[in-house]
């Protein structure tokens, strides 16, 4: 009996692990999808109007991943769209042609048992912890022509 207690919690706790890193594959999956319908959606319309283009692809993301499952109103809080010309430095408008970087940063939050502490912690990316609530920001870049 002692045998199989000393096996069973690091077992069970290598399944929960693969849990969660199944849930954050997917949801790696989610933003990487926001940002291309984002900067999508934000290469038709920035010549004309810069700041209404970077609101809508900021709600075209906010749409996808808030539909996502495991999606909330915390993590929604949790969402930036820079818009940048080389990776580095902010732009506030566009002209036909110019090629410009888009990022999507997404919070998700961990929510397996144990194993989101251990992955909080191990994780070398963006995080934040809110009270015990662990985070990862996910980031997903994308370069654009506007049209």
């Amino acid at each position: 009996m002692l045998e199989f207690l000393l096996a069973g919690i690091p077992l069970l706790l290598f399944l929960m692990m693969i849990l969660q890193l199944s849930l954050l594959w997917i949801d790696k999956g989610t933003v990487d999808a926001a940002a291309h319908f984002a900067a999508r959606k934000f290469a038709r319309t920035a010549r004309i109007n810069f700041e209404s283009a970077r609101q809508e692809a900021l709600l075209e993301a906010w749409k996808i991943c808030l539909n996502r499952p495991g999606g909330s109103l915390a993590s929604m809080a949790m969402t930036t769209l820079d818009i940048t010309r080389d990776g580095k430095q902010k732009v506030n408008r566009a002209a036909a042609g110019d090629a410009l970087c888009v990022q999507l940063i997404h919070g998700v939050r961990l929510i397996v048992p144990w194993a989101d502490w251990v992955l909080f912690n191990i994780s070398s990316g963006p995080k934040t912890s809110i009270g015990n609530q662990y985070y990862l920001m996910l980031q997903s870049t994308r370069w654009v022509t506007v049209e």
